[in-house]
């Protein structure tokens, strides 16, 4: 880092190491904290979700699973800077080492944040491909192709970062003159700001495609208004951090001015993981919240069952909504458990016999369709007297 002009340095007020005049404050201190929790509550009803209701645990959640470590330790060199190396103050109200540990900390943000996104975005993608699998070949590229940018993207990012003085240890050495050695700093932070931002959106807005046309109910349309909602806030701190790490590179205080920067990093990366995680949450609201979760099972929870009712697989369609390729594959594996709790409990004949009626009245039934609709008569719920209407 170079040093202010001896010019720029004079022009500053004397500094106050112990009790400066002007801070920021605690308040992305405060934030954090909020965020993280409400990160960690809905990450745990995630893992418990997909591992013990569900007992399926997929690409996405590794993928999400994995970028808990870095958002870890996005979120305790935070609060490090900002209480124990005094990052929300003037520059030149902190002391040098402070300055110095600050640099390196800034470094190890950069890199964790990246990392910590690139992941997420992943994962969100993974779902998406997911929910995709049976749309055109063309939808399916693109979401490849997304995949692949995401990956470089952060690949390339992480190794700038990483490598933008050489030796990387000159990136936090203060110097008088400008370092050579090291990149325009600006420009590529610039660069990486408006390429992650883009990815962004693209990893929002690919999921609307398969709910643009759905006939939902007024509840189902508020939640998933709600959730892309959610996705949106995170593209828009991402647009807020990237101008104002257009506005640090433009001032020699640069502690003061990157206080927006960490505060719109947080809520990006943050909100970006509780709304990654928020529909694969649904099984566990439906099962221990029927009256307020139950209604909201769709058509596509429905066929998940009786595929699983009837022996076939079961597979997303490009109509499935994100909550509802949750619910399919949960219905999917509680309609097996119940048929093979019900197969092992028919002991005598007249038990046996009844199954099979139902399952032979089911197959007559199942055949007749009308406007993409599944008729399905009682003699097949009789095969699911255990489960719940509401939970269909």
């Amino acid at each position: 880092m170079q040093q202010p002009p001896l010019s720029q340095i004079l022009a500053w007020p004397t500094p106050n190491y112990i009790n400066p005049s002007e801070t920021r404050g605690d308040g992305n201190v405060v934030l954090n904290i909020v965020l993280y929790a409400v990160l960690i509550f809905f990450m745990s009803l995630r893992i418990f979700t997909r591992a013990k209701l569900m007992q399926v645990f997929g690409a996405d959640d590794i993928f999400i699973l994995c970028a808990m470590i870095p958002t870890t330790a996005f979120f305790v060199i935070s609060l490090l800077a900002h209480t124990r190396f005094l990052w929300i103050r003037h520059v030149y109200d902190i002391p040098v080492e402070n300055v110095t540990t600050g640099l390196k900390m800034v470094l190890a943000t950069e890199v964790m944040f990246a990392t910590a996104c690139t992941l997420v975005k992943l994962s969100m993608l993974m779902l998406v491909r997911r929910m995709l699998s049976n749309a055109s070949l063309f939808w399916r590229r693109i979401t490849l192709l997304a995949i692949v940018v995401v990956i470089l993207q952060g690949s390339v990012f992480c190794l700038t970062v990483l490598f933008q003085c050489r030796p990387p240890q000159d990136y936090w050495k203060i110097t008088v003159d400008p370092q050579p050695n090291c990149i325009n700093q600006g420009a590529s932070l610039l660069v990486a700001g408006i390429v992650n931002t883009l990815t962004d959106f693209i990893c929002v807005v690919l999921p609307i495609r398969t709910v643009w046309h759905l006939q939902l109910h007024t509840r189902q349309m508020l939640i998933v208004v709600t959730l892309f909602g959610l996705g949106f806030i995170s593209c828009i701190a991402g647009c807020v951090r990237t101008y104002y790490m257009y506005l640090v590179l433009k001032t020699w205080d640069t502690t003061w001015a990157s206080f927006p920067v960490w505060v719109s990093a947080a809520v990006e990366l943050y909100v970006g993981i509780i709304c990654a995680s928020i529909p694969a949450t649904k099984p566990f609201f439906t099962t221990y919240l029927p009256a307020i979760f139950g209604s909201l099972t769709t058509v596509s929870a429905t066929q998940a069952t009786i595929s699983a009712r009837d022996g076939r697989a079961s597979h997303f369609t490009p109509r499935d909504t994100v909550m509802d390729a949750e619910m399919a594959d949960f219905e999917k594996n509680k309609a097996s458990r119940n048929i093979s709790s019900i197969t092992s409990a028919a002991d005598d004949k007249h038990d046996r016999e009844s199954i099979i009626s139902a399952q032979s009245d089911y197959h007559s039934t199942h055949a007749h369709k009308q406007g993409g609709g599944i008729r399905v008569t009682q003699a097949v719920d009789q095969l699911s007297d255990s489960e719940p209407s509401g939970r269909r």
